[in-house]
């Protein structure tokens, strides 16, 4: 039978649904605050001033490093800005905003999560280095509405955030992020859910940050559209049937993820005051740390379950290991981590010149597999202890490196390793200033753990695996005026792990290399912009890692401001790659594997839209695909079986309230 859409909420658990309902509460009453005192009690700042007024950075999880980043204010093509988009300029995913997701571009892949599972979620997951922390004199929140027709198929997509500080040094903030997406095609509704709580302090001596993030999706399975279906989206020949009634593969099936992270990172600093000398001629003393003691906490809790109900799997798969009449796959994977770090400033190293970190990490990690309430693997423990240390410059005019590495001393990865470096070179040509830089990295690494043994009722394997040698070489060219951005990218990967057209793991005895080059350019004449990024890519065997060759995304507009206050942004975007045998998303393993039956691509997607900003609101309107059945082809599937979705028109809001 059809499962209705609301059934993807029955697995939600009662405690997390009171405790994000809560969250959620919170953040949305806080906002009306925020907007009634910005309003009434003086006049709304303009995204200048506001950056002067709050201080932006992302946290790096070992040494409490902080690493400024601009907040956002960002005018210009405010109607691409989602999960989705931000990840990679070419993706495979079922269309509907939520949903697993794979960058066609190899060098965008990230990896958040040590656990096959997590991969397909890095888009939309919120790890405790994708945190943004704030320091603000005044109060700030935002609230972000997103949503497109057609009527009952709308996808939406809701936001609201808020910070403020208690004092000059302690923060507090939260975050919440709500999808829901009923899909255009049958059986594709997803539902996202994410978001927590941050602080951040910053005194004269010790400092922390910790956050509290949850992350919980679901949506249901359908396997893609019926192969007998196809010519529905590659040959519609004048057809009128609705996307929604189009033939799916599966019926009754539904799966979960669920990651949720607890961070605390604190340091106290070692060091001298030193007295500056203002403007006004006055002295103020001023601490400089010297020598700091890091300390971090982590725990990570991840789960994975895939739901069949009546017919197992409904014909779709032609095994079941433990049930004809349902499935319940689960997996499970937690982190608990301790971090001990010291660091040496380099500015007030007068011996060396260069900073020095080392640190020590105890690493506890724990997985499991299940059918329904049985384990089917035998739970499995692992102690890890790491060590390993960092040299860098980054303070002086022209070149800045770092050079850091790290290396297993004890549990079952002893041995492994990685070493990286990285180095910058700012100079100026013709009186223009360029940014070079470059960087390689060494990694000895052994294969997921769950790519040696698992049991499903669809899918078993018990493999003897080999660890891999990864190479990497990278180097980028700048012109930051300019707008240009030159980027050349190489990769060596020895025992590659990738999951064949059956879905199991296999290894590639060889090397497989990976080049790529790709290029940001962004180009005005007037008020006419044409902004542009272009990736190449070559792959040495594309039955291992198949790649498109070419990949682009271009967004040609007209950009003005009215009435002194109203910037219009009016232009047209397209995304674009070359067609391939791309992997297609395997369901019972929410997974990518590979296919060799149906190539996708050749098919330009396009976008009109009218973008516009006002003081601190953005909002657009944008007709999504617009193309489709006019030019273009008609092989817009994403991979095989998932098309892009019909010509939809998208509203989007997003209003900044500070006081």
């Amino acid at each position: 039978m059809h499962i209705a859409l609301h059934s993807i909420f029955t697995i939600f658990a009662p405690d997390m649904r009171r405790s994000l309902f809560s969250m959620i509460v919170m953040l949305i009453a806080a906002l009306p605050v925020g907007a009634q005192e910005a309003a009434g009690n003086m006049k709304l700042a303009s995204p200048d001033s506001v950056v002067n007024v709050v201080k932006t950075w992302n946290i790096d999880e070992r040494y409490g490093r902080a690493d400024t980043i601009p907040i956002d204010t960002a005018i210009v093509s405010y109607q691409d800005d989602t999960p989705v988009n931000r990840y990679s300029i070419a993706n495979a995913w079922n269309g509907n905003l939520g949903s697993p997701l794979e960058s066609k571009i190899y060098f965008d892949r990230t990896l958040k999560t040590f656990t096959m599972f997590s991969n397909a979620f890095d888009a939309y997951t919120i790890k405790p280095s994708d945190v943004t922390y704030y320091n603000t004199k005044v109060p700030l929140s935002n609230f972000t509405y997103r949503t497109s027709a057609v009527s009952y198929r709308e996808e939406d997509y809701l936001k609201a955030m808020i910070t403020m500080n208690a004092n000059k040094h302690l923060n507090v903030g939260g975050l919440c992020n709500f999808i829901y997406g009923r899909g255009q095609y049958a059986n594709q509704a997803t539902r996202m859910l994410n978001g927590g709580f941050w602080t951040a302090y910053s005194g004269k001596r010790y400092e922390f940050n910790a956050s509290i993030m949850f992350n919980d999706y679901k949506w249901l399975e359908n396997g893609g559209i019926s192969p007998d279906a196809y010519h529905y989206i590659l040959d519609p020949g004048g057809s009128s049937i609705n996307a929604n009634n189009i033939p799916v593969n599966m019926q009754n099936a539904q799966s979960r993820y669920r990651n949720y992270n607890y961070f605390y990172n604190h340091k106290y600093s070692l060091g001298i005051e030193k007295e500056r000398t203002l403007a006004n001629d006055s002295v103020v003393k001023e601490f400089i740390p010297v020598t700091s003691f890091i300390h971090t906490l982590s725990f990570e809790d991840v789960r994975r379950v895939y739901y069949e109900t009546g017919l197992a799997g409904g014909g779709y798969y032609p095994t079941n290991y433990y049930s004809d009449e349902y499935t319940k796959d689960s997996t499970s994977y937690w982190s608990l981590k301790n971090t001990f770090a010291v660091t040496l400033e380099e500015k007030y190293n007068t011996l060396l010149k260069f900073g020095l970190k080392a640190f020590v990490e105890y690493d506890i990690r724990h997985y499991g597999v299940g059918f329904d309430s049985i384990y089917l693997s035998e739970n499995s423990y692992s102690h890890n202890l790491k060590v390993g240390g960092e040299i860098s410059k980054n303070e002086g005019k022209y070149i800045k490196y770092n050079f850091n590495g790290s290396v297993y001393v004890v549990g079952p990865q002893t041995g492994e390793f990685d070493v990286n470096g990285n180095i910058k070179y700012d100079f100026k040509l013709w009186k223009e200033p360029f940014e070079l830089s470059g960087g390689a990295t060494l990694m000895h690494i052994s294969p997921d753990h769950l790519h040696y043994m698992y049991k499903s009722n669809h899918f078993q394997w018990d493999n003897d695996l080999r660890n891999s040698w990864v190479t990497q070489f990278r180097a980028r060219l700048t012109v930051p005026r300019r707008d240009i951005s030159i980027g050349f990218n190489m990769e060596n990967h020895s025992n590659f792990t990738y999951l064949n057209q059956q879905g199991m793991p296999t290894q590639y005895d060889g090397n497989l290399q990976v080049i790529a080059a790709d290029a940001k350019v962004n180009l005005k004449l007037w008020k006419f912009h044409l902004d542009n990024q272009f990736v190449y890519q070559f792959t040495s065997n594309r039955d291992v890692l198949p790649l498109p060759d070419f990949a682009l995304y271009s967004n040609f507009y007209f950009m003005d401001k009215f009435f002194k206050v109203l910037t219009t942004q009016i232009g047209v975007s397209v995304r674009y790659h070359t067609a391939y045998y791309a992997n297609v998303y395997e369901p019972a393993l929410g997974q990518f594997r590979r296919q060799d039956e149906m190539k996708v691509g050749n098919y330009p997607e396009m976008n009109v839209y009218i973008n516009f900003h006002l003081k601190t609101v953005r909002f657009y309107v944008q007709y999504y695909n617009f193309n489709k059945g006019l030019f273009g082809g008609n092989n817009s599937f994403t991979m095989p079986g998932y098309p892009i979705n019909p010509a939809t028109f998208q509203f989007g809001l997003s209003w900044n309230f500070w006081k």
